[in-house]
């Protein structure tokens, strides 16, 4: 079968949204497609180095790079955040431009749009007129105006945010007519679910937005032993939906005979502000922020620690909680959106989001139960392990095959490879460290 995927970020060797293209693109291949990847030129040095290693493997020989140009004036306006939607919507245009030239020659069986995951940008790509596989994406979740306090430059950051994609949709008529051509739309919470479905998608399937190769899992679970003290992990690129200070007004809660330690690692724009947050809440002593460590390292630091600690207000759904969950880490977090969604409850404990002084009670009550209770750490963190086994990328394409063989399409069937490529080494990525 002939592919053509959509990743306007794809790299094999960084996390985030640039490793999700990198990896759907290798498992379309892996199962015997030709698959034609269009990507940005921001990715051609490690695309190219990966292929050259591995050019003499099949898998690698089905897979066809395709890098698209935009002008150079849409190239300078990316270093500004507007810029940012500027280029892609004129790289998504190029795209389809550079499409329609590939299937005159190609005939594709099927689109697959990727990356960015984003349902209020769309993509261009349903003009083709062929079977398209839209998502996984997000968008559909918003950032509680209650917490609004947790999140400096609110007003930059979420409601310019929530205008620009409501313009989107109002003005463009891309997201609507993308949604309606689409033969499955893949959502990555029910927030987007419900929104997709408002816009018109005919068929929508929840679809974790994010995995991880088998290589970042152990073999088998690790056993922790408890220690005098209850070491909490926060991680993630320092950004204000993050929420950083709603984690540590919880901890300034706890009862003082419980005996904790929380790290932080990641930076970011609120980098500059974390010192100032940790002696407001009086958490000096209980603390460390470590800064931002390469994603390589991540599994070491998931595996020294007892409890991942995460209260972001927005995400489609966070890949630190999948990160966590290999690495049997039991986990406290907020209930809604992507966590709500995916994260088993026998993995959690998700408290509700109602008020600030509500939720952050809550959260400081979650840390005192698990730092009382050992054996129940640990059976939590089994059962994230179980389920993060079910989200390598081989067991998502295996999904993606089952719900494709579900939709009402003739589709060629492609020869299965002999052979499985091992899964590509990530490498430190700066600007997606552990991203969501």
């Amino acid at each position: 079968m002939n592919v053509l995927l959509s990743a306007y970020a794809c790299n094999p060797r960084h996390g985030g949204e640039g490793g999700n293209g990198f990896h759907w693109a290798w498992e379309h291949a892996q199962q015997g497609h030709e698959v034609w990847c269009l990507t940005t030129e921001f990715e051609r040095a490690d695309l190219d180095s990966y292929l050259a290693e591995h050019a003499h493997a099949p898998i690698a020989q089905r897979l066809h790079v395709v890098y698209v140009a935009v002008a150079a004036w849409v190239q300078f306006l990316y270093r500004w955040q507007f810029g940012v939607y500027v280029h892609y919507l004129v790289w998504q245009h190029m795209a389809w431009r550079r499409a329609r030239q590939l299937d005159r020659a190609v005939d594709f069986d099927l689109v697959h749009h990727a990356t960015y995951g984003s349902l209020q940008m769309g993509s261009e790509l349903w003009r083709l007129g062929k079977p398209l596989i839209f998502g996984p994406v997000g968008g559909g979740q918003q950032a509680p105006k209650a917490f609004r306090r947790y999140m400096p430059g609110w007003f930059k950051t979420e409601t310019m945010r929530d205008a620009i994609g409501g313009l989107l949709m109002t003005l463009s008529p891309n997201a609507r007519q993308t949604v309606r051509h689409a033969a499955l739309v893949l959502a990555g919470n029910r927030e987007t679910a419900a929104l997709a479905r408002r816009l018109g998608a005919q068929r929508v399937e929840l679809f974790l937005d994010t995995g991880l190769p088998e290589s970042f899992y152990g073999r088998q679970y690790v056993e922790r032993r408890p220690g005098p003290e209850l070491r909490l992990l926060w991680l993630a690129r320092l950004y204000p939906r993050k929420a950083l200070p709603l984690v540590l007004e919880a901890l300034a809660q706890v009862a003082p005979a419980v005996r904790f330690h929380l790290t932080v690692i990641g930076d970011g724009p609120m980098g500059p502000l974390v010192p100032g947050w940790i002696a407001q809440y009086g958490l000096t002593d209980r603390v460390t922020w470590r800064g931002e460590v390469p994603w390589p390292l991540i599994q070491g630091e998931m595996l020294a620690h007892d409890v991942f600690l995460f209260g972001s207000l927005r995400d489609s759904f966070a890949s630190q909680f999948l990160e966590a969950m290999a690495c049997g880490l039991p986990i406290i977090t907020l209930n809604h959106q992507g966590a709500r969604d995916f994260i088993p409850d026998s993995a959690a404990i998700k408290v509700p989001v109602t008020t600030p002084e509500v939720t952050s009670a809550a959260l400081a009550r979650a840390v005192e139960q698990l730092a009382a209770a050992p054996l129940r750490r640990a059976a939590m963190g089994r059962a994230g392990y179980e389920y993060a086994l079910t989200q390598t990328w081989p067991a998502r394409a295996a999904r993606f095959r089952t719900l494709l063989a579900a939709l009402p399409l003739r589709l060629p069937q492609p020869e299965p490879l002999p052979t499985r490529m091992p899964a590509p080494t990530p490498a430190p990525d700066p600007a997606m460290l552990a991203a969501s």
